[in-house]
């Protein structure tokens, strides 16, 4: 699902038969803050983490009809962090990733403004892609869209 589709919340609640039970929106932005109330189904609660710029209208009546839970979350405490790394490391959290070499910067730029890096790109400042892994299970990391 690409967030930047225009039908992207419509998609989402197509596809889950009236919108996801929960949406965590990190992006600090305001249409991602939007596009998270959309696509949450009826009863549902969407969390918006962070504070981007400006006052967020949000569609009251569709949020009070709907029985929408809307959360804002700023910083959590050690006790959360404590838990979110607990939880990522039982296997729970699936990044999507690509570890891309510092030389590959203009192309990287190019892609994130024509929208086309699915995820989040990790530059390789050492190198370190190009060694070989010490790790006992090898890294799943994303190849780029071709250019």
């Amino acid at each position: 699902m690409n967030a930047k589709h225009p039908g992207a919340a419509e998609a989402v609640k197509k596809g889950t038969s009236g919108g996801a039970h929960g949406v965590l929106i990190t992006a600090p932005s305001l249409s991602a803050f939007k596009q998270g109330v959309e696509m949450t189904r009826k009863r549902g609660t969407c969390v918006l983490v962070g504070l981007p710029p400006g006052d967020f209208p949000v569609p009251l009546f569709d949020v009070v009809a709907n029985c929408i839970t809307i959360r804002g979350s700023f910083v959590g405490n050690r006790e959360d962090m404590a838990e979110t790394l607990a939880f990522a490391a039982q296997g729970h959290v699936k990044a999507d990733i690509e570890l891309q070499p510092l030389s590959d910067i203009n192309n990287i730029f190019t892609r994130l403004k024509q929208g086309r890096v699915a995820g989040r790109v990790v530059i390789d400042f050492a190198g370190a892609a190009a060694k070989t892994s010490t790790k006992s299970e090898p890294s799943k990391v994303r190849q780029p869209e071709p250019a």
